[in-house]
């Protein structure tokens, strides 16, 4: 458990060399994350696949003094002004969101500022509309607000970055390597949202019953009501547009986002899209 800063991995052995790297292979200054490339003593021959290989043990960037191969870890670090490199995660955990790439392990030391929270775990998960969503399991003192909890990691990350859902958790499920298994966490979720759409009311009108249908796909998250905001149920500008262009070609009306974001919640997007039918009806 690294609490609130991401853990350090201490500085090269004698005759090795690190690299902090960028996808190209070049250097990056201190202080910006990139792949760690190890060289120098200590350095293997490669693998026994050639492929692999040749994927992995590369030339070393021109003008590094000390070795002319290097070893693509996969490790994403930061190089602190003192040369001790700290562990920001695996390269091939990152997920793409809206267009954007986004490291779950900074996410959750997002979470993990607060000092109530113990731990934090995020998955990656596909929407049915072929999005992704984010999830955030955070292990917290007893109390803990799910929706505080988001508001508090929001100054820290893009907008994409920040989860669609909060769900506190007593303990995370380990797979047979004792690493925390984030799909039997995905599962879980998916599971609980089952159960609490089946207590979310449906609707009282069907075009609140479609407004809700609609967000529960572009979101992701079937535990949506009349009451939630879309905003603060994890939309993002690109939900947003899919929905608007989802509500015109279901109704024929076409509302700003600016308007349509700013409602109270869900049931009030629904009272003002029967509101535009009406009046469009109106004018016919």
């Amino acid at each position: 458990d690294h609490g609130a800063g991401a853990p350090p991995i201490g500085l090269p052995i004698d005759g090795a060399v690190l690299l902090v790297t960028d996808e190209d292979g070049r250097p990056v200054p201190r202080g910006t994350a990139g792949e760690l490339r190890i060289g120098g003593r200590g350095l293997a021959a490669g693998y026994l696949d050639p492929e692999l290989t040749a994927r992995r043990f590369v030339d070393a960037p021109a003008g590094v003094v000390g070795t002319d191969r290097v070893y693509r870890t996969g490790d994403r670090v930061v190089m602190r002004p003192d040369g001790v490199l700290e562990f920001h995660g695996r390269l091939d955990d990152q997920v793409k969101v809206s267009g954007v790439r986004i490291e779950p392990a900074e996410v959750e030391t997002a979470f993990e500022r607060d000092p109530a929270v113990r731990r934090a775990v995020v998955a990656a998960e596909q929407t049915p509309t072929g999005g992704v969503r984010l999830l955030a399991f955070v292990q917290a003192e007893g109390g803990a607000d799910p929706a505080a909890l988001l508001d508090a990691v929001r100054p820290w990350l893009p907008e994409q970055a920040v989860p669609s859902v909060v769900r506190l958790v007593e303990r995370f499920p380990l797979d047979a390597n004792g690493k925390v298994d984030r799909q039997a966490l995905l599962a879980d979720a998916s599971a609980a949202d089952r159960g609490e759409e089946a207590l979310t009311g449906e609707g009282s009108t069907l075009v609140e019953r479609t407004v809700l249908k609609l967000c529960r796909e572009l979101i992701g998250r079937a535990d949506l009501g009349p009451e939630d905001n879309f905003l603060a149920a994890g939309g993002n500008s690109l939900a947003a547009a899919r929905f608007l262009e989802a509500l015109e070609n279901e109704y024929g009306v076409r509302l700003r986002a600016p308007l349509v974001l700013r409602q109270p919640d869900l049931g009030a997007v629904a009272r003002l899209v029967e509101e535009r039918v009406a009046a469009l009806a109106a004018t016919a």
